[in-house]
C-alpha cells in the first residue's frame, strides 16, 4: 500500500474504474495505468480499481497503485468528501448507483476520453439521454482529452465547454528510436479494417510500382511491444489503416522510430501529419493510398538526402512534443484545475457531507 505524502493528503483520493479485468492488449488500459503512475510521481494517492484483489494485465509492466473495488470501500475511501472517479468513456450506459452492488453515483468524477468515436456507445433512442447524464452532470468536474481532434470533438460534437476541458498529451516510449540502421522495408498493421489493408496489398502488387526494386513489406502481428519497436526502428515505411482513432499512437511510434508515414489519420492521428514526412490518405480511397505509397518510394528513390532530413527533423519533433515529460505536465495542469473544481464542487453540496 502506497504511504499518503503530506501533499497528497491535502488533495482527493483518485479511483480508475477498471472494471472487468481483462488480460488483453488493449491500448486505454494501458494509459489508464500510465495516467495513474503519473499522478503517483506528482504527489497523488491515485489507484486503479480492479474486480480481484491483485490483479494486473500481464502483457505490460506498470508501477500503478491497484485496489480492488471492495477493498476501497471497505477502507471507506469511496465517500463523496474523500475521493474523485476517473472513468474512461466506455462508461457511458453504466449505471453508478449499481457497481458490483456499491453506489457511487454521489461522487465526483471525471471523464477520460481517449477515442471521441467511441463517444456515444451503440447508437439507440437512449442515446441523447446517455450523454446528458454522462458528460453534464456536475458532478463531472472535468473531461480529459487525448488529442486534438478528440477535444474538437468534444467541443463541437457533445457541445462541452473549453473550461470543462483539459488536454493530456500521450507519450511516445523511448523504444522507438531513429537511430537504428534502415532497410527498405516497410511495415503496416493489419488488425484494424483488414479489407482495406488487403485491398491496398493487392493493388501495391499488380501495380507494378516505380523504385520498389529491393523493398520488401512484412505485417505487425503477433509480436511485443518491445519487437514492433525492434522492427519499426529498422524500417523505412509505415501504412497506417487505424480508423477512426483517438490519437493514432501507432502513427506517432512510427514517425519517433524515424518511418515516413502514409495511411488513414482516424481523425485522431491528424496533428501528427504536419512534420514533413507523411501523406494523409482519405479513409476508403485504396486507390489514393497506392499512389501515396508510390510517392513515398519515389521520395526514396530520387531525393534520399533531404528524404532522410525530413525524417530525422519530423522524429525529433515528436519525440519531443509526446514525451513522458509533456505528459506529466499536462497531467499536473488538469489535475490542479481538478482538485480546484472538486473544492468547489463539495462546497455546493453540503447536504450531501
Amino acid at each position: 500500500m502506497k504511504t499518503v505524502t503530506s501533499e497528497s493528503s491535502n488533495r482527493p483520493l483518485v479511483r480508475v474504474l477498471c472494471l472487468p479485468d481483462v488480460d488483453s492488449a488493449i491500448g486505454g488500459v494501458k494509459q489508464l495505468y500510465r495516467h495513474v503512475e503519473h499522478l503517483l510521481a506528482l504527489g497523488w494517492d491515485a489507484a486503479v480499481l480492479t474486480e480481484a484483489e491483485g490483479f494486473r494485465p500481464s502483457w505490460f509492466a506498470s508501477s500503478a497503485m491497484t485496489l480492488s473495488l471492495q477493498r476501497s470501500h471497505e477502507l471507506g475511501e469511496l465517500e463523496q468528501q474523500r475521493s474523485i472517479l476517473l472513468l474512461p468513456e466506455t462508461y457511458l450506459r453504466v449505471d453508478l448507483s449499481a457497481v458490483r452492488g456499491l453506489n457511487l453515483s454521489s461522487l465526483a468524477r471525471v471523464v477520460f476520453n481517449q477515442n471521441a468515436y467511441y463517444s456515444y456507445g451503440d447508437f439507440g433512442p437512449d442515446t441523447s439521454q446517455a450523454l446528458q447524464c454522462f458528460y453534464d452532470d456536475p458532478a463531472v468536474l472535468q473531461v480529459l482529452s487525448i488529442s486534438e481532434d478528440t477535444h474538437t470533438f468534444m467541443a463541437r460534437n457533445l457541445g462541452l465547454l473549453d473550461e470543462r476541458l483539459s488536454r493530456i498529451i500521450n507519450s511516445i516510449e523511448t523504444i522507438f528510436s531513429s537511430e537504428q540502421p534502415k532497410s527498405n522495408r516497410m511495415h503496416w498493421m493489419p488488425r484494424k479494417n483488414p479489407q482495406h489493408v488487403q485491398a491496398v496489398i493487392q493493388g501495391m502488387q499488380r501495380a507494378g510500382l516505380q523504385n520498389s526494386m529491393g523493398w520488401t513489406g512484412e505485417p505487425l502481428q503477433q509480436l511485443s511491444h518491445a519487437q514492433v519497436a525492434e522492427r519499426l526502428n529498422g524500417a523505412r515505411l509505415f501504412l497506417a489503416f487505424g480508423h477512426p482513432e483517438g490519437f493514432g499512437l501507432p502513427i506517432a511510434e512510427a514517425m519517433a522510430a524515424g518511418c515516413w508515414v502514409v495511411g488513414y489519420s482516424g481523425g485522431g492521428g491528424r496533428e501528427l501529419l504536419r512534420f514533413g514526412a507523411a501523406e494523409e490518405v482519405p479513409f476508403g480511397d485504396w486507390p489514393g493510398f497506392v499512389a501515396a505509397i508510390q510517392r513515398s518510394l519515389d521520395n526514396f528513390a530520387r531525393a534520399p538526402r533531404e528524404t532522410a532530413l525530413r525524417l530525422q527533423r519530423q522524429a525529433l519533433a515528436v519525440r519531443a512534443l509526446y514525451s513522458a515529460e509533456q505528459e506529466r505536465a499536462s497531467i499536473a495542469a488538469a489535475w490542479e484545475r481538478i482538485a480546484e473544481r472538486f473544492q468547489h464542487w463539495l462546497a455546493s453540496h453540503p447536504s450531501q457531507l
